[in-house]
């Protein structure tokens, strides 16, 4: 269940340049604030011991993440950053490697001072200078100059191109079906939210018909929805704090299910001489 979960949102984080460190101290945080709430829910004291038992979390930790809300990211230390975003880091705030103005300077590619080669040696925790190079140009975090040199073009390696609004809407849409998924596990048989799926081949010719038919028929299904919402919608009482009633909805989603791919790793003669 957790790589059916996983794969897709990891493929994101990769693609937007989050590393795995990184995602380690969100679970963290997540599992410490949901741990928490599940023991209230039990009526059971909270204590740091016991989310210690429930979540696995390093006791010694647990204070420190929980001082901060749910939804701010604080690593523990600067090696959960992604390798790339440390050496870019590196580049724009270490003054050997930048100009008088501070901004981050030309660097030659090889050289034992003042270069990019030590650059990656400081920053990257043990990658070859020469796959950062390779990894950042690909991303085009950097460019090329001339006399075997290279210029820093921004601070961060992603490559994506979608912009923070989708990726909100992303992960808006994605925990709503999550948080039903989880209600209809633990829900009667009588009080789940219905959830259904099709899944089946297609020509690779007939996915605009496909795309424009379940626009159209998504459109009338949720104005229905929304007409039946309106027509039961609680009245406002404004002799109480919180809001009546329950949020519900609904969502149509076309789905793309991709074949898993196998990937042969290459390694470098350099790897293979450390693992050696």
């Amino acid at each position: 269940m957790c790589r059916r979960i996983l794969q897709p949102l990891v493929r994101i984080l990769v693609r937007f340049g989050v590393s795995a460190g990184e995602l380690k101290a969100i679970v963290d945080s997540v599992y410490a604030h949901v741990g928490s709430e599940y023991l209230a829910e039990q009526g059971e004291r909270v204590t740091f011991s016991k989310l210690a038992v429930i979540t696995g979390i390093n006791r010694a930790f647990l204070p420190a993440i929980l001082a901060n809300p749910q939804d701010e990211f604080h690593p523990r230390s600067q090696t959960q950053l992604h390798r790339a975003a440390r050496v870019l880091n590196g580049w724009h705030d270490d003054k050997l490697f930048q100009t008088n103005l501070g901004d981050p300077a030309v660097l030659p590619i090889d050289g034992e001072q003042r270069s990019f080669r030590q650059l990656v040696e400081l920053y990257s925790g043990g990658v070859y200078h020469r796959t950062m190079l390779s990894e950042l140009e690909r991303v085009g975090a950097i460019r090329l100059a001339s006399g075997g040199r290279v210029r820093a073009m921004r601070r961060n390696p992603i490559s994506g191109g979608a912009n923070l609004d989708s990726l909100l809407t992303t992960a808006e849409t994605a925990g709503d079906l999550l948080s039903t998924l989880e209600y209809n596990l633990s829900a009667p048989l009588g009080q789940q939210l219905p959830v259904r799926s099709l899944i089946g081949q297609v020509d690779i010719g007939a996915l605009p018909l496909f795309r424009t038919q379940l626009d159209r028929r998504a459109d009338g299904f949720l104005e229905v929805i929304d007409l039946l919402m309106r027509s039961h919608a609680p009245k406002v009482d404004r002799s109480r704090e919180e809001m009546p009633g329950i949020e519900v909805g609904a969502a149509v989603v076309g789905l793309r299910r991709a074949a898993p791919q196998k990937v042969e790793l290459r390694t470098n003669r350099r790897s293979r001489r450390l693992s050696r």
